[in-house]
Order: structure tokens, then C-alpha cells, then sequence
């Protein structure tokens, strides 16, 4: 979805504030295996993937775990912008990918001038919840074929990427039984 039409989509847009938005954000090429946040280097940034394919992952006994994957759509800082913390997650881009950057600070300006920016943020921070807990449901299917199945329906447009490995840990099934389960349902 192009960011003008995720944007106007939304609950409390309005033409004026949409496009004063748009208008903010920065076109930006991420390429492959780029390394766009860290729980050490991370900016207020909001940024939207346009076309492509971007992870979030965090490190736990030196092995990376998959915590989300989006081919098209907003990406949240790693850092949280009004409390000032850091997080655990590291971002990087699968693919080469097509999107827009905005800093925050430039919502926060806008914010103080009508705190419509505020909501139009709020919803895109709650539509990231919901997705949040869409994942975490789906972690929670105890049996790693039943788990596949469901994100078959979920996530069709990703089960099946040139990814295994990264697929596999955001299913959190073991890579060699992710490949036997694919193949059973091929």
C-alpha cells in the first residue's frame, strides 16, 4: 500500500494533516542487509515500507529471534520516543526495499500546533499493537505443524519466501522441522 493512501486511511485523517504529513516524510532505498536500529543506535524515527521486506529481531545466547517481518508498512523506533528508553530489537532490511523516513520530533511540532498529529500517531502505534498481539496468539499454538497451518492463513504472502531460516525463527519451529513441515503442505 503507498504511504499517501495507508495514511489517508486512517481514523482521524484529514486531507490537510494527511498531506502535511506525507510532505514530511523522506523517500529512502534501504538496501539488503542494512542495519537500520540497534538497541545501542536507534532514532526517533518513523519510517514506512513502501515495497520490500524488513525483519525485527533480538539476540538471545548469540542466536537471533525473529520477532516480526513486514514486507509493506510502518516500522516503529526501536527506542521509545516519549519515554526515552531503548529496546532489545534490532531492524534490518531482507531485501532491498523502497520507503520513507520522518522524525518524530517533526510530529511532536505539529502535535503542539493541533494534537490531531497526536491521534493520527496513536493509531498507527495501536494498529502496531494489534499486530503485536496477533504474533504473540500465534506463538502461543503449542504444536509447531498447527502453528504453521495458522500462519499459513495469517501470513500467506511470507510463508513461502526464499527465507527459511528467518521464517523459521518468527514461526518458532527448529529449521529442520520447518522444512518438513513445508514440504508436507506444499
Amino acid at each position: 500500500m503507498l504511504l499517501i493512501e495507508k495514511l489517508r486511511s486512517l481514523q482521524n485523517a484529514n486531507a490537510e494533516i494527511i498531506d502535511q504529513i506525507a510532505e514530511s516524510f523522506i523517500p529512502k532505498t534501504f538496501n539488503k542487509g542494512l542495519l537500520l536500529s540497534t538497541p545501542e543506535y536507534s532514532h526517533p524515527v518513523l519510517y514506512y515500507v513502501e515495497n520490500g521486506l524488513a525483519r525485527g529481531y533480538f539476540l538471545h545466547e548469540g542466536k537471533e529471534n525473529t520477532s516480526w517481518i513486514i514486507e509493506s508498512g510502518f516500522i516503529l523506533p526501536s527506542t521509545s520516543f516519549f519515554a526515552k528508553t531503548s529496546s532489545a530489537e534490532h531492524i534490518s532490511f531482507i531485501s532491498d526495499s523502497i520507503g520513507y523516513s520522518m522524525n518524530l520530533s517533526l510530529i511532536d511540532d505539529f502535535a503542539k500546533v493541533d494534537p490531531t498529529f497526536y491521534r493520527i500517531l496513536l493509531e498507527i502505534y495501536e494498529e502496531d499493537i494489534h499486530l503485536r498481539i496477533q504474533r504473540e496468539r500465534m506463538l502461543r499454538i503449542r504444536h509447531a505443524e498447527t502453528r504453521f497451518l495458522h500462519s499459513q492463513k495469517e501470513y500467506p504472502e511470507l510463508i513461502y519466501l526464499p527465507i527459511h531460516n528467518i521464517i523459521a525463527s518468527f514461526l518458532n519451529i527448529e529449521s529442520k522441522y520447518f522444512f518438513k513441515i513445508k514440504r508436507k503442505y506444499r
